[in-house]
């Protein structure tokens, strides 16, 4: 047993490890017990409370995929889209893979018939009920899917989230039961843990009495002994005749004691030499540390220098660079506030905590103030002076501020801006100001370097805009094809106006890419292009080419190469659009050849007819059948005369119309019975549609745009069939629509349908003849009725030709009515005409119609009643027997404030029409003529409110 006890006594460690190993034996024994007990509970309860989760989620998996499943469908039915139906399939999917994850688990019967549920149910939604719905969604059958909807289909699925939201509350039961429960026992197995505690707590406390009286009172005490001897006491050491540790350390401890003693002296004589050496270290440490900082003070110093050089050099933007050199300004000279202000005619600035107000008294004061002392001495200059209240802020005591002026000089010592910074309670030094000066030179170089870059951006600017006011296309292009530059009018014709893709550095691919989609034959226009770059042409060769899009245009191309001194940079392209002339050569070819085959064809004919009848005996009968070709042959070169002299008036505005008020029934009736005798193959239809036809129009025109219109729809339709004209109301216009069932028009040909000389190219046309001007001829009669003309057509089928007319009837009379009140209400109408049985004739037509006439035989007579009383209008013969003419007349009214606005009517026997047109007028009134013509002249005249004292001759009565 001794032997057992020995090692213990000798060794504190042993001593001390074996109640510790003793301590957590017991320790380790109770913690084992009750951390298997609780772990052996813990277990039970998370597999329980985990599984009951695990079906929780996977139950509201289900609900969720069953959701996104009726989701999914009811947004296949709402749009029929197709994305949507494959949806439905893969939530699906996703369903049947929860369902079959839930049955790894053990089901009590009530999760069991729900499981069986879901899958019935969805077993026959996806048999039964989705086809019969999709059936019903692409059929558009609303009713139907209404009705199966209805059949219980959401009852059931109203049952089924119900049921699961019953089982997901019995679930949440469950769990809250089970936890309960493990709470219990947690509480007993805590006041388990408790006694164990105090049962450790009360061990550990014997041993903490144990060690302390065999370890650490005898340490105390050593330690005590060793702190009397730190201060100079020596004391008698205990313990030195114990076996264990404790009297080796008091040993140790007496040893070291008279060892220490022993060196004391020589300690501290080292000890005084160490401090001598560390006083003067510590001096040497101060000096590095006071480089150091000056060292990364100049540092920084160079960093914003350096940021305040590249800041003001990569801007080329003038506010930019202004607000760049006032905030780096600020920063570097330590200043609080400033401002830079440019001396030039713009007076730019940019400023740095300063309010509008203050910035608007310096601008206003700067040039009485410092500016002189400035630009006579060339320095910056420093002015001190005592804070304004609002400089102070909240400091109530007095404070001063310090401003410093540095000019900006450019490479002729020329003011060019001025800096002015402010500190607060600061001075500045001379130091300061040589670094302002010095940043000012920095400012200098990069304003000039501004200004530079802005005059060749105005000179760019400026010659793109001289470019863009060319009315011909510009390119440049460089020695390797590349677009360098181009003005407005080249790329509104390439396309690039409409889109935000750039027009200017296109190579030579991307060049030829846009030529091949908009011009037609593109390969020769990029063949011209690629002979350029590669050398091969002069460029002085013209190419013509014609472009599809973005609209059709014919255009030409010559280039001229471009130098810079005595080096080739690239060749000048110019696009001209000749689309015009190009169409006016087709043009006159077009009439060249339609006049030599339309006038030469039955000219030939009448010769060759008339040939026969002088030179050969024919029958009265053969004579009589030539004779009548002759004349239908005649009357068709005089139709082609007439319609080519016609459309000349039109054209120039020379063509004369006779309005009045017509049905257009009647009208319609008239040329049907007309051509129904040239065409006996054809079916004639009139639908009136309107009670009430009328217009106010002139009636041989309208004729004729009947006859050519109709006559279109018998030509082109040699087979025969059905030509329908119906009559309808759109609006406040008649529109007359004409139908034929004949050969139909190309698409394509619509939009050229109404050009001169147009005809449609194709084979089963060109045996019909025709000049292509019959259809022009009828929009410039109805363009000039203020109406229109449309066409439709199916290709194969026949044809729509709709007239469109403004309806007169109501209107017209309203219209009467008005101008009647106006003459009344504006004064009477005078007619000067020295014929004085035509003066009566036209007086009582007037009369009649409800205006007040005066008459005069002569022009001074006239004017002298003007003078008195102003007239509603004037009817004005231009050659009067006695006395100043009429266009005397028309000169002192157009010179008279008081007559000038009244409207002038001409009646003339002589047409001094260019004469007319240089005081604005269009036409005549020519002797002789019909008294109601006036009539009708003078109603427009007084029922245009627009007209402000035109010389009004209209021109439809002449």
């Amino acid at each position: 047993m001794s032997n057992l006890v020995n090692p213990f006594r000798k060794s504190l460690m042993m001593r001390f490890m074996g109640m510790m190993i003793t301590f957590l034996l017991l320790v380790l024994a109770g913690a084992g017990v009750l951390y298997f007990k609780e772990q052996s509970e813990h277990e039970r309860f998370r597999t329980l409370n985990g599984e009951l989760r695990e079906k929780q989620r996977l139950v509201e998996s289900i609900a969720n995929h069953a959701n996104g499943i009726f989701f999914r469908a009811r947004g296949f039915y709402a749009f029929q889209s197709e994305e949507e139906y494959k949806l439905i399939f893969a939530e699906k999917a996703e369903l049947e893979q929860t369902i079959a994850t839930y049955k790894q688990y053990r089901m009590n019967p009530e999760e069991q018939q729900l499981v069986r549920f879901v899958e019935s149910f969805f077993q026959r939604y996806f048999a039964e009920t989705l086809p019969q719905a999709v059936i019903y969604v692409r059929a558009n059958d609303d009713e139907g899917l209404r009705k199966l909807a209805g059949q219980g289909m959401i009852e059931e699925v109203n049952n089924f989230i119900r049921d699961a939201r019953a089982f997901n509350r019995t679930n949440q039961m469950k769990l809250d039961e089970g936890e309960a429960m493990f709470a219990e026992r947690m509480k007993a197995q805590n006041f388990q843990y408790v006694l164990y505690l105090i049962l450790i707590m009360t061990f550990l406390f014997l041993m903490m009495i144990k060690t302390a009286r065999d370890f650490g009172m005898p340490l105390g005490r050593l330690s005590a002994s060793a702190s009397a001897f730190a201060l100079g006491r020596v004391e008698k050491i205990r313990y030195t005749d114990r076996a264990d540790e404790i009297g080796l350390l008091a040993r140790s401890l007496e040893a070291m004691m008279i060892q220490i003693q022993t060196k004391e002296e020589e300690l501290v004589a080292q000890n005084e030499e160490l401090q001598a050496q560390q006083d003067e270290l510590q001096m040497q440490q101060e000096e590095l540390t006071e480089a150091l900082f000056k060292m990364e003070e100049n540092e920084q110093d160079l960093q914003r220098r350096n940021r305040f050089i590249r800041s003001i050099s990569t801007t080329l933007n003038r506010q930019d660079l202004l607000k760049s050199i006032i905030l780096n300004m600020v920063e570097l000279m330590k200043a609080d506030k400033g401002m830079i202000l440019l001396l030039g005619a713009k007076r730019d600035y940019a400023s740095f905590g300063l309010s509008e107000e203050a910035i608007g008294q310096f601008m206003s004061t700067y040039e009485d103030g410092v500016l002189p002392r400035i630009e006579e001495s060339s320095h910056p200059y420093t002015l001190k002076r005592a804070a304004s209240a609002s400089e102070r802020g909240y400091h109530l005591e007095p404070a001063y501020v310090s401003d410093i002026f540095v000019p900006v000089l450019d490479a002729g010592g020329n003011l060019i801006a001025l800096v002015v910074l402010t500190r607060m309670s600061l001075d500045f030094s001379g130091k300061d100001e040589a670094e302002g000066a010095a940043f000012a030179k920095q400012i200098a170089l990069s304003l000039e370097k501004l200004d530079m870059y802005e005059k060749a951006e105005g000179q760019r600017e400026l010659t793109q805009d001289m470019l863009d006011t060319i009315q011909v296309g510009v390119q440049l292009i460089d020695r390797n094809g590349t677009t360098i530059q181009v003005n407005s009018s080249w790329k509104q014709m390439m396309g690039y106006e409409w889109e935000t893709g750039p027009a200017v550095n296109l190579t030579l691919e991307q060049l030829d890419a846009r030529i091949h989609s908009l011009v037609k034959h593109a390969e020769a226009l990029q063949q011209y292009i690629l002979d350029l770059v590669e050398g091969r042409g002069t460029g002085r060769e013209r190419l013509i080419y014609e472009m599809t899009a973005p609209q059709p245009r014919v255009v030409q191309i010559y280039s001229e190469p471009l130098y810079t001194g005595d080096e080739h940079v690239g060749m000048l392209l110019v696009h001209r659009d000749i689309t015009k002339e190009y169409e006016a050569d087709q043009l006159k070819s077009e009439f060249v050849s339609t006049v030599s085959h339309e006038l030469r064809t039955p000219l030939a004919s009448v010769l060759g007819f008339a040939e026969l009848l002088l030179h050969k005996q024919l029958t009265p009968e053969r004579q009589k059948k030539y004779i009548g070709t002759i004349h239908q042959e005649a009357n068709r070169l005089t139709s082609l005369i007439n319609n080519f002299l016609d459309l000349q008036r039109m054209e120039s505005r020379k063509q004369t119309y006779d309005f009045s008020m017509m049905n257009m029934a009647d009208a319609i009736r008239e040329t049907m019975e007309l051509q129904r005798v040239n065409a006996p193959n054809h079916r004639f239809e009139f639908k009136p549609g309107l009670e009430d036809a009328h217009v106010n129009a002139d009636p041989d025109k309208m004729k004729q745009v009947l006859m050519n219109v109709i006559g279109n729809a018998i030509k082109y339709s040699p087979d025969g069939g059905t030509v329908s004209v119906q009559l309808r109301r759109e609006d406040a216009n008649l529109c007359i629509d004409i139908t034929d069932e004949g050969l139909g028009i190309p698409a394509e040909a619509l939009p050229k349908l109404f050009h001169k000389f147009y005809r449609v190219d194709n084979s089963d046309r060109r045996e019909i003849g025709g000049t292509g001007l019959g259809l022009a001829i009828v929009k410039e009669i109805m363009n000039i009725h203020g109406g229109d003309v449309k066409a439709s057509s199916v290709y194969g089928q026949g044809s729509t030709f709709t007239l469109l007319l403004p309806l007169a009837g109501p209107a017209y009379e309203s219209m009467a009515l008005a101008a009647q009140s106006a003459a009344q209400g504006k004064g009477p109408v005078y007619i000067v005409e020295d014929d004085a049985s035509l003066s009566d004739l036209l007086a009582e037509e007037l009369t009649e119609s409800g205006y007040h006439v005066v008459q005069f035989a002569r022009g001074e007579e006239a004017l002298k009643a003007m003078s008195e009383t102003v007239p509603a209008a004037v009817v004005l013969d231009l050659v009067l027997a006695h006395g100043m003419s009429g266009w005397a007349v028309i000169e002192q009214m157009k010179h008279s404030d008081l007559l000038k606005h009244v409207p002038i009517l001409v009646s003339s026997a002589f047409e001094e029409k260019e004469r007319a047109q240089d005081l604005g007028a269009r036409g005549y009134l020519v002797k002789p003529y019909q008294p109601h013509k006036l009539s009708k002249a003078l109603l427009r005249i007084m029922a245009d409110e627009s007209v402000q004292g035109p010389i009004y001759v209209p021109e439809s009565i002449s």
